[in-house]
C-alpha cells in the first residue's frame, strides 16, 4: 500500500480499545480517525483524551468514515459480525482472539476475507511475543532434539476474574467459555512450539471449590487439557484458578499470585520458562542413562512483561508494515482458524466431561 498515512479506527473501546488508540497516536504514519462504542461514558472518554470523531454504533461509522485498518476490541460474540461488515467496506482487520465464538461465524468470516482481498490478523499476541518466539527459536534450531512433551501450568489469582453485573464477560453465551476466552491462547502456542495440530483432546473440569459466583469471567475452568499430537507429541494444559499462590509478579499484586509457564521435554534435552519471572532455563542429556545437566540460564528481567509474552502493540506494528509491504500476515485467519479448531473441540469435551473428542479441521 503506498499512502504514507493508514487511516485506522477503533471498534470497541473498552482497555484493549484505549490502548490501540494511543498506539495508533504514537506514529506518524497512522491517523486515528474514529472510535465507535456503545457505552457514551466511554465515547466522551475517547473524544477528552484522543480528540477523536465517535459514533454509538460501528456500522455508522464503516458508512461514513474512510478506513483503512479496523482494528476489532469488541466483545467475543461481536468479533465475527464487526470484522465481515468491515472487510466489506474494504478494511484490513487486526481483531482480538478469539477469533469467534462459533465455526459457522469463522467460516462467514474466512470467506469475507477471501472476497475483499484484504486480510485478518487475529491478535494472538502471545505467540508474536519475545520469549514465545525465543523459545520457538531454540526448538527449531534442535537444542532439545524433537520436542515431545509440553506442559502448560497456568495458576490465576483472585482480582478481575470474577464476574462483575454488566460485563459481558459474566455471561457465557457473549464470552463462549474458557477456552475461546483465555485457554486459546495455550493451545495456540502448544501448536506454535510443536509445529502441528493435536489429532485430538481430553478437556477435565476443576472441582468446584467455591460456588458459580467465583468462576472466571462467567465460565467454570478445567483441571487439566490434553492434547494428543501425531507421533506420541503430548501436550498439557493444567488450571488452577482462584488460589492465592506463592509467587506475585510486579504490577499484579492485586491476584494475590499468578503463576504461569511452559516446560517442554525433547528427545535431546528440555527447557523450562518461567513467563512472571522472565527467565529460560536450557537443560541437556548426555551418555547413554541421559543425564541431565544445566546447559544455561536466559534471563529476560528489567525487560517489559508485555513485549516479553503478551506484545499486542509489537504484533499490530508487524501487521501495519507487512500492509505496507504487501506481505502476508505473520499469521493467517486459516492458521487461527486450526487453533480455534483445538478450542471448539476441548469445549466440547469439557461439557461431556472429559470425554476423548476428534478436532475437526474442516471449514
Amino acid at each position: 500500500m503506498d499512502k504514507k498515512v493508514l487511516k485506522v479506527a477503533i471498534a470497541g473501546f473498552g482497555m484493549a480499545g484505549s490502548g490501540a488508540a494511543a498506539f495508533v497516536k504514537e506514529h506518524r504514519d497512522l491517523e486515528l480517525v474514529a472510535v465507535a462504542d456503545p457505552s457514551e461514558e466511554r465515547r466522551l472518554a475517547a473524544e477528552e483524551k484522543f480528540a477523536v470523531r465517535t459514533y454509538g454504533d460501528y456500522r455508522k461509522m464503516l458508512k461514513e468514515e474512510e478506513i483503512d485498518v479496523l482494528c476489532n476490541k469488541t466483545p467475543n460474540f461481536l468479533h465475527a459480525e464487526v470484522a465481515i461488515a468491515a472487510l466489506e467496506k474494504g478494511c484490513y482487520i487486526f481483531s482480538e482472539k478469539p477469533v469467534a465464538t462459533t465455526r459457522e461465524d469463522i467460516a462467514a468470516m474466512l470467506k469475507a476475507e477471501k472476497e475483499s482481498g484484504k486480510h485478518i490478523q487475529i491478535n494472538f499476541e502471545m505467540r508474536y511475543s519475545r520469549l514465545s518466539h525465543r523459545i520457538k527459536e531454540i526448538i527449531d534450531a534442535g537444542e532439545i532434539g524433537e520436542p515431545k512433551n509440553l506442559l502448560f501450568t497456568h495458576i490465576s489469582g483472585d482480582a478481575g476474574f470474577i464476574p462483575h453485573k454488566g460485563d459481558w464477560r459474566a455471561d457465557l453465551s457473549k464470552v463462549g467459555g474458557y477456552y475461546i476466552e483465555e485457554g486459546c491462547h495455550r493451545l495456540d502456542l502448544m501448536r506454535y512450539y510443536f509445529g502441528a495440530d493435536p489429532e485430538s483432546v481430553e478437556a477435565i473440569p476443576s472441582p468446584n471449590l467455591r460456588g458459580p459466583e467465583a468462576w472466571h469471567r462467567g465460565y467454570r475452568e478445567p483441571a487439566c487439557t490434553l492434547c494428543f499430537f501425531p507421533g506420541g507429541k503430548f501436550g498439557n494444559l493444567i488450571t488452577m484458578p482462584h488460589r492465592a499462590v506463592l509467587y506475585t509478579p510486579k504490577g499484579m499484586e492485586p491476584e494475590l499470585g499468578h503463576e504461569y509457564g511452559v516446560s517442554i521435554t525433547g528427545t535431546g534435552g528440555a527447557l523450562k520458562t518461567d513467563f512472571w519471572r522472565s527467565s529460560l532455563k536450557l537443560f541437556r542429556y548426555e551418555g547413554e542413562k541421559g543425564i541431565t545437566y544445566l546447559n544455561r540460564t536466559e534471563d529476560y528481567t528489567g525487560l517489559d512483561q508485555n513485549f516479553l509474552h503478551h506484545n499486542s502493540r509489537g504484533f499490530f506494528r508487524d501487521f501495519i508494515d507487512r500492509i505496507r509491504s504487501g506481505q502476508k500476515p505473520f499469521m493467517s485467519a486459516f492458521d487461527s482458524w486450526k487453533t480455534m479448531a483445538v478450542v471448539f473441540a476441548c469445549e466440547e469435551s469439557f461439557r461431556q466431561g472429559g470425554k476423548r473428542i476428534k478436532v475437526d479441521y474442516s471449514i
